[in-house]
């Protein structure tokens, strides 16, 4: 009942015994589709907030309220210093009217869409308006007086009765239009009749029952005051009436209207700042965790990677027996398996354009390779599960919080995962795309790529820490890469530096290469002359490792 006509008329009724010969201070905006009117009457300043934003327009005036200093903007000049005669509304339509002394005149246009204040001189000309588009209605023809006026029972008996293919709802509206929303589902409620029920079964004591309950709803509203109704802690519905067909939650009663919608408001700001929060830390936890769930699949068991590299070396090693044997068919050699079973044969893929002898050592160092990458694989799946049980236990909880205060908490709680979720500490999307390649390597240290010239000399002059190692392709253009030393506990381990040589490797001119040596130091000891041209840079004090050109597997680019 926000927006409904019954509610602009009690605050009318409210604001004529509060404002009415006060006289208008000031009339400005210091927030979007809000005006702002500071009345004194007496000692006391209040302020009469006035809203057209779509859905949510509404008349509340403000005891206590300071103008900001900035950011604040006069508008509708010819108000200020006029005295106020009177405060009306249009009978059954939500346009508000502030009378002055002179006759001049200010409407409060209050529907639901296109919502607008408009100030009219004595003559009934418009002089400005608060938006700049065009008024819905004419606000000067319309009739003001702040009477209930209840629909007869004879009218309520002519739309129901003769109001062919309507259901209870829509007959209610019929009769009046604010005869319908909350204040509809209530009357229809304690009349026992279904909402949707067609009027074309009603019968006369079926009709009569909906009268009586209009006018017993009549009597409530000319007692004043308002109710709001609470889920836990967040408003569920405003009524200026007592709604029995509410079930369950809380009830709070209010002897002003004003202070009621107030309140309201308040903690429905509140509502919809912790449900856009909520939503935020959920969904981005959703993906993450849908991210790691795909990194784990990826991801070979230990077993897997033994059985590869046990058949990696039986390869080098029958290839080594059969070292002077020529290929029987194009890039595959087939040949006896003496290491199981010598009647069964097997057939092993060579690399084209090389020696049987090439393609043995290549299987060996895939092996060795495989090995040394198990102990990787074991800790990046422990910390997968551990990334994917704290997005769980972030989730519970912002799932659970009931309040800004503890949805804040559960922030603070989940600081480290909020950065890779890439949510600022107050849970707001950092929509900024990260402007690097992105991997993490055994240990959970992040490693970072530039992507071309420019984003390199961005990583190793901007982003790029003095203790960071830093690598890069010897003798050819690649990427600049940096190890991120800070961004796990302890130290890199050498596999780690591997990885992220790899990387580097993988990056650069040489990435079909069989071996790429990677110069690597440490940051400080890289720096750029004034005038090199981009990605160019000076190192000293390098070291060179020598690495295949590859990602590590389950070291996925983010």
């Amino acid at each position: 009942m926000v927006t409904n006509w019954l509610t602009y008329r009690g605050l009318a009724v409210e604001l004529d015994t509060l404002l009415r010969d006060a006289r208008v201070e000031a009339a400005y905006t210091q927030r979007k589709q809000e005006l702002t009117i500071e009345l004194s009457k007496g000692a006391e300043i209040i302020a009469l907030q006035c809203s057209v934003e779509a859905g949510q327009a509404r008349l509340l005036p403000r005891m206590q309220h300071a103008r900001a200093r900035r950011n604040s903007l006069d508008v509708l000049g010819d108000l200020t210093g006029r005295v106020l005669r009177d405060v009306t509304v249009a009978a059954d339509d939500r346009v508000v009217r502030l009378r002055f002394e002179d006759d001049w005149v200010l409407y409060a246009v209050l529907f639901t869409q296109r919502a607008n204040i408009a100030l009219c001189d004595a003559d009934g000309t418009l002089v400005d308006t608060f938006r700049r588009h065009a008024l819905p209605i004419d606000p000067t023809r319309l009739v003001y007086d702040n009477a209930l006026r209840l629909p007869s029972c004879e009218e309520i008996h002519a739309v129901f009765l003769g109001g062919a293919g309507l259901n209870a709802l829509d007959a209610l509206r019929a009769v009046r239009p604010w005869l319908s929303g909350t204040l509809a589902v209530e009357i229809l409620h304690r009349a026992d009749i279904p909402l949707l029920a067609n009027v074309e079964l009603f019968s006369t004591a079926d009709v009569d029952r909906v009268c009586d309950t209009v006018r017993q709803l009549g009597a409530e509203l000319t007692q004043g005051g308002c109710h709001v109704y609470f889920e836990d802690t967040w408003p569920r519905a405003f009524s200026l009436t007592r709604l029995q067909h509410l079930n369950g939650g809380s009830e709070a009663h209010y002897a002003g209207i004003a202070e009621g919608l107030l309140d309201f408001s308040r903690r429905g700001w509140v509502t919809r700042d912790v449900e856009g929060l909520r939503s935020r830390i959920l969904d981005a936890a959703r993906k993450e965790a849908e991210r790691v769930e795909r990194s784990l699949e990826r991801l070979s068991s230990e077993t897997q990677l033994r059985r590869a590299a046990a058949e990696q070396e039986k390869f080098g090693n029958l290839l080594m027996i059969h070292l002077y044997d020529q290929p029987t068919q194009p890039n595959c050699m087939v040949v006896p398996d003496v290491f199981t079973d010598p009647r069964l044969v097997v057939s092993i893929p060579l690399k084209p354009m090389t020696t049987v002898l090439e393609n043995a050592q290549r299987f060996f160092d895939k092996a060795r390779q495989t090995r040394a990458s198990i102990p990787y694989v074991i800790e990046r799946k422990a910390l997968l599960e551990s990334t994917r049980q704290r997005l769980s236990a972030l989730m519970d909880a912002a799932t659970e919080a009931r309040d800004s205060k503890t949805l804040h908490s559960v922030l603070g709680e989940h600081e480290s995962l909020l950065r890779r979720l890439r949510l600022t500490p107050k849970g707001e999307r950092d929509d900024a795309p990260f402007p690097f390649r992105r991997f993490t390597v055994v240990g959970g240290f992040e490693v970072w790529a530039g992507r071309n010239s420019a984003n390199n000399d961005e990583l190793t002059v901007r982003y790029a820490r003095p203790n960071d190692i830093w690598f890069h392709a010897r003798g050819v253009g690649g990427s600049h890469v940096v190890l991120r030393v800070g961004s796990a506990a302890g130290e890199p381990s050498k596999e780690a530096i591997r990885m992220a040589a790899s990387i580097a490797a993988y990056y650069s001119k040489h990435r079909n290469a069989r071996n790429v040596p990677v110069a690597y130091t440490e940051k400080k000891y890289v720096r750029k002359p004034k005038g090199a041209a981009p990605g160019s840079v000076i190192m000293e004090r390098e070291r060179v490792i020598m690495v295949q050109p590859l990602l590590p597997e389950g070291a996925t680019e983010e």
